[in-house]
Parts: structure tokens; C-alpha cells; sequence
């Protein structure tokens, strides 16, 4: 029974210390010291007892000799006696497996340490900074947008947490970001949908979250509604590792309808959904009927160039009316006015007073560059056309699209709403399936007015692109195809452009006739911009680039996200290239200024933004001809080449 008993006491003491061990480091770390402890009272007491018996010469300090022999620098000494050796030689002993145990503990544990810095495990102390959930091929764009718009913090942090290795992450951003500015960038690995880890990348004092998608647009359906709802759930994690207080903005990409309303009613008026389809088709076909569109888009998303911002001077608009107001607000055009309920008003009607409460949507280069002059600080002329205005014919249209996406049936869609009765667009697809003719048929039954045709080629050989005569569209848009790397996307891409290119070349050598047909491509890399320039494109749509840049600039001021649905909405006022005939005589042409401009444009019920010189469209250095906000004062030089970009309710 005693032996029981016995047995019983030790198990419960070894399964007390099994527990004790099993909480972490720090019991470990008690527990050696606590042991060196031991030992060192018990050496002690021994010495002093040999002391005692055996005495030394001199007045030895025996708890400090017993310590350093512990620790091991300090051996027993010549002069001491036998006794104090032997205990010398036992205390160095026992020092020699606790110490050194002690001593392997901390080590260890600062290697772990540091391994889970550079898994990216380790806490982040942060407040005000961006998060980013994910990491996708929009990354280092968003980065690059972001950097931008931090330039006139000091300090300013992105964090990004992702389930890619910390040092990958590390290594990508060092070899693709040369410049972070005022910018750090912190990494951690982890679930993006697991509260631990968001509140261990302060989710809680982030100012905005931005939610990557896994997918792309041109991936399979079941895929893309998979991702979509995995954003969904990175939502609710947001919104919960929140406790549903303080929740900062939340900017995510998703591809399915459904799932973004649903995203949108988690959260109201904080999470802000950005449909990458509906977006670039919209902005695709205003690029293909007016070009040069795709690089005005490409300076008015993002932070790189001019931004969108909300103002309101402090003494208020003095019953200013909004056709005056752009010339009391130097470097800048108003665009138009968000009232008070938040409800928002591109392009007011000229007489429209602002309300002392109205904030003007402007864009400018840099909200320090923003300021409300009561007196006017330029005198226009009225030069051009005011009583009896020009208006541009509409004539028929002709327009070729090739390829199968995600975009192609909005594409079609706002290319039906654009052109008059009796245009002709047509699409080209490599694979006529099923589900796509059933699609376009839909489309075409919807828009009776318009000749829409679909056929079956092969993009891939020059001599079937023959049969369609491409010369005689008014321009093709390409879009881009499948693929797993955007290299690949983008090399079909450019083999098709190169086709068209010798198709004309064949063609102008033969009938002696310029063709005037416009090249439109999708562009995934960035880097391929170049190239597809020298293919003869004349405008070009970065797919990726303008996700991210939208991603970025909503992220700060989820706000913007409404003008851009109204700038690429077929409703309303939407941005035009008109030709400068349009606006003056060609005898004052040479002598106008931005100012003279902007006075032409109201004649005419329009904002003018700037102006694209035809010489320089070919030109990257010159930002392909386009000048956005010139001072108001500033002498232009223009041809009757030349153009005005316009925010305008229709091309007339």
C-alpha cells in the first residue's frame, strides 16, 4: 500500500513537472535557473563546512569562488587545500552541466527566434498603415502606388501578411521595388483569414486593409468563385479580428456578382468591391473609340501623376457658380461637386452654386497644390466658337473584336451603347463554343439596331486574319488570352498585333491606300509596353496596372471609387479626345491658352482636363502626346492635329 502510495506521489510530481515544462521557454529558462540556484546554495553550504573543518590561509570569499567556479572561470586554486579541491573539483563539475545547460538554452532559443523572424511569424507593432492580404501579380504595383502616395509621411508602413515564405516575399520585393522612399515594407507569413494572425499584423490600428484575389480574369469559373469566396471569408476575419468596432476600409477584388453584394453587406460603407472586368472593358472600348484614352486613365488612377481629391476652403465658396470656379482654383480642374447627403455631380451645369458645404471633386497633382482664390487669377479669352458651336458628325462605325475573356461581353455590351444604328461590331473568338454563342446572341438580341457578328478563326494564321478584313475596321482591340504567366499572355498578344502590322503593310503596298484602322491591345506586363508600341498599336490598356492602381488609390480614399464608376459608365459624363476644330477657328489655334481652352469647353457644356499633341502620340518620354492640367496662362502652340480631352455627355 506504501509502495503504491509511493508510486502515485511520483507520478503526480513527474506529471506536475511534465506540465510545468510544457509551457514554453520561460519554464524551461525557470527551471535551469532554478537548478543552478540549487546547486549553487547546496556548493556553498559544502564549502563553508570544509571551511569550518578544514580551514583555508586567509580569509577566503567563498560565494564568489563558488560562483565563478560554476560558471567555469575559475579553477580550485594552488593554494588552497585539499578539501576545498575536492569541493572545487565537484562544484566545476556540477556548474559544467547546469551553466552550460543554461547557457545552450538562451542560445537556442535566440535561434528560434530568429527563424521565426525570418518565417515571419513574429508580432507586428504598428498603427496607421496599410495591410495587404495576399500575394498576387497586382503586389509590387500596388506597392509602387502605395510607396507614391506615402512621400510626404515620414514614416509610413506597409504590412503584408500572405502564405508565401517571408524570405521569398523579402527577396521579391528587394529585386522588383528599387526605391521604398519613406516606405517600410513588413512581411509575415500566415493565413490571411485566421484572427491570430491579423491581429498579430495589427489589424486593429490598420487604417486600410486591401484583400488580393487569387484568381485571374481569364482563369476557370470554378476557380474564380472559389477565390471569391475565400476573399469573403478574409472579410468576415477582418470585421471579427475587429470586433465590429473601428473597422478601417477594406478594398477587395471580386469577380462574381454575387459575391459582392455579399461582401458589401457584411460591412456597409466600409468595404468597397472592385469588379476588374466591368472596369476594363468599360475603359477598353472608350479606349478603342477614341485613343489615347487608356493613357489620360492611366494619369488619373493611382498617385503617380494627377489624383482626385475632395475640397472645401475653410471661408467657403462665396456663392461662387461652377463655371467660374475653375479659374479660382490654379493648377487644378474642378470636375465636380459632392454635396452634403454625399451624392456626387460630374460635370454640373455651368450656373450650379456651390453651397458653403459643397466639397469640388478636383484633380491635381498634390492636395498641397489645391487653393481657393476669391478673385479670379486668369482672364480667358473668348476666342473660340460661342453662339453658333460645331458639332462633330456621327457616322457609322465599324469595330473588330478578337478574343474570348471575361470582358468580352461587357465589351460588346457598351460598344452596342456607344454607336449609332446600323454599326457594325464584330467579334472573333479562336473557339466558338456553346456557352459563347449563346452569350453573344443574348447580347445581339438585346441591341437589335446594332450588326453584331461572331465567327470562328484562327488568330494564329495570317492567312485566315486576311479573310476578315482588318483594314477596314475603324479600329481592332485585342484582348488578352489564357496563359500562366503574363510573358505568355502578352507574346500571343504581340504575335497577333504583328500579323495585323504586315496585314496593312501588304495591303497599303498594293492599293496604295493609308490604312487608318487603330490598334488596341490588353497588355498584362507593364514591360511589355514598349514593344507593343513598335507592333503599331496606338494604344494599349495595362490590365494589370490599372487594377492595382485603383486598388491602391481606394485603399486611402474608398471615396474615389464612385467617380471612377461614373468616369467609366456609358451614363453621364464620360472622358473624350475632341478634335481642336471642334473649339476654335484655325486662325487662333497657335495663340490659345489652357485657359482659352477651358472657357471653349464650357461653350460647349464641357470640362476640358488638357490637351494630346498629335506629333508626340508615339512618344513614351512625352507621355504619348498627352498633357494633362498645363497652367492656365500657358501659351499651347497647337495644330489643327491636335485635340482636347473633355469631360462631356456625349462625342458631339
Amino acid at each position: 500500500m506504501d509502495s503504491q502510495d509511493n508510486l502515485s506521489l511520483k507520478k503526480r510530481l513527474r506529471y506536475q513537472f511534465d506540465n510545468f515544462m510544457s509551457q514554453g521557454g520561460f519554464a524551461v529558462f525557470l527551471a535551469l535557473l532554478s537548478a543552478f540556484f540549487a546547486a549553487f546554495v547546496l556548493m556553498t553550504l559544502v564549502r563553508y563546512m570544509v571551511e569550518l573543518i578544514f580551514p583555508n590561509e586567509g580569509s577566503p570569499d567563498i560565494l564568489w569562488e563558488v560562483f565563478v567556479q560554476l560558471i567555469g572561470l575559475r579553477d580550485v586554486g594552488d593554494d588552497a587545500n585539499f578539501a576545498a579541491k575536492i569541493v572545487g573539483v565537484f562544484a566545476i563539475f556540477i556548474g559544467l552541466i547546469f551553466f552550460s545547460s543554461l547557457v545552450a538554452f538562451v542560445t537556442q532559443t535566440f535561434e528560434e527566434q530568429l527563424l521565426m523572424l525570418r518565417k515571419g511569424k513574429s508580432i507586428v507593432v504598428e498603427k496607421d498603415h496599410t495591410l495587404i492580404l495576399g500575394f498576387t501579380d497586382r503586389i509590387s504595383d500596388i506597392i509602387e502606388e502605395l510607396i507614391v502616395a506615402n512621400e510626404s509621411e515620414e514614416d509610413a508602413v506597409i504590412v503584408i501578411l500572405a502564405e508565401e515564405d517571408k524570405e521569398v516575399m523579402d527577396d521579391f520585393f528587394r529585386n522588383n521595388i528599387a526605391d521604398f522612399k519613406t516606405t517600410r515594407l513588413v512581411t509575415r507569413n500566415g493565413s490571411v483569414t485566421n484572427l491570430k494572425n491579423l491581429k498579430k499584423v495589427g489589424v486593429n490600428d490598420a487604417k486600410s486593409v486591401i484583400i488580393l484575389n487569387e484568381a485571374k480574369g481569364a482563369d476557370l469559373e470554378d476557380f474564380k468563385s472559389l477565390s471569391d469566396s475565400r476573399v469573403v471569408k478574409a472579410i468576415l476575419a477582418v470585421v471579427a479580428a475587429n470586433e465590429e468596432v473601428k473597422l478601417p476600409s477594406i478594398v477587395v477584388e471580386i469577380h462574381s456578382e454575387q459575391y459582392r453584394r455579399l461582401a458589401e453587406t457584411i460591412a456597409p460603407g466600409v468595404v468597397t468591391t472592385l469588379n476588374e472586368a466591368d472596369i476594363l472593358a468599360r475603359i477598353l472600348v472608350q479606349t478603342s473609340r477614341n485613343v489615347g484614352l487608356a493613357t489620360v486613365y492611366l494619369n488619373l488612377v493611382g498617385f503617380e501623376g494627377n489624383e482626385f481629391y475632395f475640397y472645401r476652403p475653410t471661408l467657403g465658396w462665396k456663392n461662387i457658380s461652377f463655371s467660374k470656379l475653375q479659374f479660382h482654383l490654379p493648377g487644378t480642374i474642378p470636375l465636380g461637386v459632392r454635396q452634403i447627403d454625399g451624392s456626387l455631380m460630374l460635370n454640373p451645369p455651368k450656373d450650379y452654386v456651390l453651397a458653403n458645404n459643397d466639397e469640388a471633386i478636383v484633380l491635381a497633382e498634390d492636395d498641397s497644390a489645391i487653393e481657393f482664390y476669391p478673385e479670379p487669377t486668369v482672364q480667358p479669352r473668348e476666342i473660340g466658337y460661342q453662339d453658333e458651336l460645331k458639332v462633330a458628325e456621327r457616322k457609322m462605325e465599324k469595330y473588330l473584336l478578337i478574343g474570348w475573356n471575361n470582358k468580352t461581353a461587357i465589351a460588346l455590351g457598351e460598344y452596342a451603347k456607344y454607336v449609332i444604328p446600323g454599326s457594325q461590331v464584330n467579334l472573333v473568338v479562336r473557339d466558338l463554343t456553346d456557352e459563347i454563342k449563346a452569350k453573344f446572341d443574348q447580347i445581339a438580341k438585346a441591341y437589335p439596331d446594332v450588326n453584331l457578328q461572331v465567327k470562328e478563326v484562327n488568330v494564329d494564321s495570317i492567312e485566315q486574319l486576311k479573310t476578315l478584313c482588318p483594314y477596314e475596321f475603324d479600329s481592332i482591340a485585342i484582348l488578352a488570352g489564357s496563359g500562366k504567366k503574363a510573358e505568355e499572355i502578352d507574346a500571343k498578344t504581340l504575335t497577333i498585333l504583328l500579323e495585323l502590322r504586315q496585314i496593312f503593310r501588304e495591303y497599303t503596298a498594293q492599293t496604295a491606300n493609308k490604312v487608318m484602322t487603330d490598334l488596341i491591345a490588353e497588355i498584362i506586363n507593364t514591360e511589355d509596353t514598349d514593344l507593343v508600341v513598335k507592333a503599331g498599336v496606338k494604344d494599349f490598356l495595362l490590365s494589370n496596372q490599372f487594377v492595382s492602381k485603383i486598388l491602391a488609390q481606394v485603399s486611402q480614399e474608398p471615396d474615389v471609387m464612385s467617380i471612377y464608376l461614373d468616369l467609366f459608365s456609358a451614363d453621364g459624363s464620360e472622358l473624350y479626345i475632341k478634335p481642336i476644330s471642334l473649339y476654335f477657328p484655325e486662325e487662333v489655334v497657335r495663340q490659345v491658352t489652357f485657359a482659352d481652352c477651358v472657357l471653349a469647353a464650357q461653350s460647349r457644356d464641357e470640362i476640358c482636363l488638357g490637351v494630346r499633341i498629335n506629333s508626340e502620340i508615339g512618344i513614351r518620354e512625352k507621355n504619348y502626346g498627352i498633357n494633362l492640367l498645363p497652367k492656365l496662362d500657358r501659351r499651347l502652340f497647337l495644330s489643327l492635329d491636335d485635340a482636347l480631352i473633355t469631360l462631356a455627355e456625349d462625342e458631339g
